[in-house]
């Protein structure tokens, strides 16, 4: 691709849980999952990302924003070429992500959005494919992360 494609929902959400099974075939390539975020007239989307890819896994990236918000990566949650489980935990002004039941964001963002569309983005470049599945959206949810493994 010449630039990052979106595939968008109309639905405007403001608190919301997102659990998704994401595969990221042959661990190749960028992707990621835009939440509390708007569409561009360009066809782009700003907003909040959940980071897919390799040395991205689990960052929090504001799209057309202010970059880089979360560099820890979840890298070592991922089970390379295989299925993993993201959480997006989206709250008030509190934002959480967890991959495989590990967190990777827990993000207190007074100045970020709370209310937005969610995208699902392949990034511009190589050839990637993505796979997602088993799609769970729960509105108004609990502020805590469901998937976390017991310690």
């Amino acid at each position: 691709l010449s630039r990052n494609e979106f595939l968008k929902s109309d639905m405007l959400l403001g608190d919301f849980r997102l659990i998704v099974d994401v595969r990221l075939a042959n661990d190749e390539g960028n992707s990621g999952i835009q939440f509390w975020s708007e569409g561009l007239e360009d066809g782009s989307v700003r907003g909040y990302q959940a980071d897919i890819g390799v040395g991205w896994w689990g960052k929090l990236y504001e799209e057309h924003g202010r970059g880089l918000l979360v560099a820890t990566e979840g890298d070592e949650f991922v089970v390379p070429d295989g299925w993993n489980t993201y959480e997006i935990l989206a709250v008030g002004h509190r934002v959480r992500t967890a991959i495989n039941g590990s967190v990777c964001v827990d993000l207190e963002d007074p100045d970020g959005a709370t209310r937005g569309i969610v995208a699902l983005q392949v990034h511009s470049g190589g050839a990637t494919e993505i796979r997602l599945r088993n799609l769970r959206l729960e509105l108004d949810p609990a502020p805590e992360l469901t998937t976390l493994k017991s310690r």
